[in-house]
């Protein structure tokens, strides 16, 4: 599925040092390895995270991923997640450091809240990625408009909502999405009225929900959004979404009914997952 993505123009990639205990950084590095000779290592954008160790981890942790990666330098650095019992502002220190050497090109931040986004204001950050489907629009806008502002390049992950908005999901999934906010009874009856529009536009479109989630979150403006496929069937399915419309009241009715389901979602909750961090 690699291949055929590098093969219909993708070049931005995107892996992290938790995403299968290092194996998607080895598979993701090995597989465009070996497309090397035929597409310049210039031409591509690779990016990782890394988790909130402490300071003196950061180089480690970028040398383990530059050789899963087999790569010489990583395009962007992320810090994966925020943490509330390890100091972020010497990781930091270390990663805006680790920019100075061949290793990093430029550094991003990734699932912080925008607060705390706003608090290293002085750090050379280049990314940052957030949510990007139609579960999860909590500060999106407040969010897009500060990165545009202070020339921060967005990236949007998740379009499809961790799989729920593929057209299979509409009651809970027998995994661990099956604790997902949506699935709450305050939540569920407006989770059920967005899904149900999705259906109403898919049937309209001739096309798919998970394609009616995809023109929205292309729509959002982001600089970049990632696309997740499990095989090259989704993968043509994804893609073909960039020639669907929407038209801005379709797309102004999808964003009220998801405004009113994260609404629904517990205040303290500040990210999809309800990740305590």
């Amino acid at each position: 599925m690699l291949h055929y993505a590098l093969k219909t123009g993708i070049r931005h990639f995107d892996t992290a040092q938790g995403y299968g205990n290092g194996e998607s950084e080895q598979f993701t590095g090995q597989q465009l390895k070996r497309f090397s000779k035929s597409i310049p290592r210039s031409e591509l954008t690779i990016a990782t995270k890394i988790m909130a160790k402490g300071p003196l981890q950061v180089r480690k942790d970028v040398e383990t991923s530059l050789r899963r990666l087999c790569t010489d330098y990583i395009d962007i650095l992320y810090l994966h997640w925020p943490s509330s019992t390890v100091p972020l502002a010497p990781i930091m220190d270390a990663l805006a450091e680790i920019t100075e050497t061949d290793m990093v090109m430029t550094i991003g931040l990734s699932n912080f809240p925008l607060p705390l986004l706003q608090s290293f204001r002085t750090y050379p950050i280049g990314y940052y990625q957030m949510p990007c489907n139609l579960l999860w629009t909590r500060g999106l806008e407040q969010t897009l408009l500060y990165c545009k502002e202070n020339k921060i390049k967005t990236v949007g992950y998740s379009p499809l909502g961790l799989g729920l908005l593929n057209g299979n999901h509409e009651a809970s999934p027998l995994d661990g999405r099956k604790d997902f906010y949506c699935y709450a009874p305050e939540s569920y009856p407006l989770y059920k009225a967005l899904y149900g529009k999705l259906w109403d536009l898919s049937c309209k479109k001739r096309c798919s929900i998970a394609q009616i989630a995809l023109v929205w979150a292309l729509g959002q403006g982001f600089d970049s959004v990632l696309l997740g496929a499990r095989n090259k069937t989704q993968l043509q399915q994804n893609l073909a979404s960039r020639d669907l419309r929407l038209s801005g009241v379709e797309m102004h009715e999808l964003s009220v009914l998801a405004g009113k389901l994260a609404s629904s979602a517990p205040i303290s909750q500040d990210n999809i997952f309800n990740h305590r961090w």
